[in-house]
């Protein structure tokens, strides 16, 4: 059974003027816009930073209300921030409790309802969800009727079909504009989890607490290794970039992932130690609500945890297994997705053949960001994705080998580096390539899980720890150097050769098409263009449309050749 709509709220200043609208996430908090309550504050300077609040159906009862600190985030540069939530001075009985979900999908239509100028009971109106912004934190929506989100929408709650919220109004444009932009579910939580967190439909991890490592364990940052792995494991996460997949194994990987997801749920940070947070090195604590889905796949079935990523992420339920990976490229949002102990699942190959692998390979056009973590070292099978080892450092290098150890060494970064960029350069043309290929001609070679994150990261890595690393990691970052120097070299031949195959089936169709139109040309120099239509739309049909079975193309192509040139020696004859 549906539930209820949330309930529509009006931000007023204590003299009764508008402002902005706001949403009732239950009865004691409101959810709007910061610029709204600013004004609203500006307004009525004599009431302090206090504002009205005004609920659809109460018309007659304005509620005073003040703003819940840690969920205060004013406008910031760039089209960044500007989220607030109030706080009722009395809580208002019979409230239903909103629904938040961070997660859409292209062209979801959603429903606004604001107070613009001469609407004192509001209007509503509805718009199509199109992308996000540069900063990744708003969402731009497009008109879809001739009622458009205009001035008096701000601060009002984008609602889904079924009623939860999907973002806030935060800027509009001049009247009859096309577009308007929300603030994303995602970033609102990021500003305001100490309440949100209470209202997400659903949680980013739903394993619970108690079942990961604690996040108190100093010796996953006390490791070098280890602290640089997670400061750059953390800003990859936050990126928002392309997406791509990373997978770390061996050692601390399982301490150390766990850390990191733990420490973006809120109720998971605030029951760590204060120092968890404040102490930690810079750059190795994620911002809130970071992960969006995370399992623990220890002893559970692919099943399992296909349906706790998709209830994690509000996906449908049915046959999630063998169809995840096309239900999150549906998602307008780019989206973190962490899998750890995946080796400790109770069929591993299948969790990852069956379900991980689909992901990967599209992790980078779909803008998914996955990360895996393995107990022992990640099998070879993922060794392209392979972000860093945590095994035992290996054995000294030879004298030989170590001879002017930094030197050689720094220059081998440098030459890894410029062959990474040839790996990002080669594995996004690869991935164009194919991607226009694929729905044009059947038979394209399936897409490849790309290398490139996890390189990039685990050079990042190698360059951190070799500035200053002793005798003891000698040895590791030598060893290391030579994985990522061949991992490196693979994920660069595999891209060229993939971008040469789908070239080649692209210039054998091109070559199909021009025989069929030299054929005809010398059909028409003929006059059987009438006479060889018939044989000529089968192969046409077949070489002008998408999913062209080539070889069957070929086929018609050449029955056609026979069929004008029986026709022309005929008439010789």
């Amino acid at each position: 059974m549906e539930r209820e709509d949330p309930w529509l709220a009006r931000i007023e200043d204590t003299q009764g003027r508008v402002h902005g609208a706001g949403t009732m996430l239950d009865g004691e908090y409101v959810l709007t816009c910061a610029h709204v309550v600013e004004e609203a504050i500006e307004a009525g300077r004599e009431a302090g930073r206090e504002v009205r609040v005004r609920i659809a159906g109460r018309p007659d009862d304005a509620y005073p209300a003040t703003v819940v600190e840690s969920c205060w985030q004013p406008p910031l540069p760039d089209q960044r921030g500007d989220v607030a939530i109030l706080a009722l001075r009395s809580v208002v009985p019979g409230v239903p409790r909103a629904r938040i979900r961070r997660t859409w999908q292209h062209d979801e239509i959603v429903r606004i309802f604001g107070f613009p100028a001469g609407t004192d009971n509001g209007q509503l109106v509805t718009a199509k969800i199109a992308s996000f912004d540069f900063t990744q934190e708003r969402v731009q929506l497009d008109a879809v009727v001739e009622q458009r989100v205009g001035r008096g929408f701000s601060g009002a709650a984008a609602l889904a079909a079924g009623g939860e919220i999907l973002g806030v109004i935060a800027v509009v444009r001049a009247p009859l504009a096309e577009s308007s932009w929300m603030i994303a579910a995602r970033t609102l939580y990021k500003y305001a989890s100490a309440v949100l967190d209470e209202h997400l439909t659903s949680r980013p991890s739903r394993v619970l607490p108690s079942d990961w490592p604690s996040p108190q364990v100093p010796e996953v940052l006390d490791d070098p290794v280890q602290l640089a792995l997670t400061r750059h494991l953390v800003g990859w996460l936050a990126s928002g970039g392309p997406g791509g997949v990373c997978a770390i194994g061996g050692g601390g990987a399982l301490a150390l992932t766990s850390r990191l997801v733990g420490l973006t749920v809120p109720g998971y940070r605030r029951a760590a130690p204060d120092e968890t947070v404040s102490g930690a090195p810079p750059g190795t604590v994620p911002q809130l609500g970071e992960v969006d889905a995370a399992v623990d796949a220890t002893g559970r079935t692919t099943e399992q945890v296909a349906q706790q990523l998709a209830e994690s992420l509000s996906l449908l339920t049915d046959r999630v297994t063998d169809d995840l990976s096309h239900q999150l490229e549906e998602l307008g949002s780019p989206i973190v997705v962490v899998v750890t102990a995946v080796d400790l699942a109770a069929d591993p190959g299948e969790l990852y053949y069956r379900l991980l692998e689909p992901i990967a390979a599209r992790a980078s056009s779909i803008g998914v960001r996955l990360l895996l973590a393995y107990h022992g070292d990640p099998p070879r099978y993922v060794r392209s994705a392979v972000a860093a080892s945590l095994g035992q450092p290996a054995a000294p290098a030879p004298p030989s080998d170590r001879q002017d150890g930094k030197t050689q060494f720094g220059t081998r970064l440098e030459r890894l580096d410029r062959l990474v960029e040839e790996v990002e350069a080669a594995e996004r043309d690869a991935r164009v390539c194919r991607e226009y290929v694929a729905p044009r001609i059947l038979g394209a070679p399936p897409p490849q899980v790309a290398g490139a994150a996890a390189l990039a990261v685990r050079l990042r890595v190698l360059r951190d720890t070799g500035s200053a690393a002793g005798s003891a990691l000698r040895g590791w970052l030598l060893g290391e150097l030579d994985t990522c120097e061949e991992a490196a070299a693979r994920s660069l031949a595999r891209a060229r050769r993939l971008n040469a195959e789908c070239t080649a089936l692209l210039a054998r169709r091109n070559r199909a098409r021009g025989r069929l139109d030299a054929y005809r040309s010398e059909a028409a120099a003929r006059g059987l263009i009438e006479e060889l239509g018939e044989s000529y739309e089968a192969a046409r049909r077949l070489l002008y449309s998408g999913g062209c079975d080539l070889p069957l193309a070929e086929l018609r192509v050449e029955e056609y050749h026979r069929a004008v040139r029986r026709e022309i020696d005929g008439r010789q004859a």
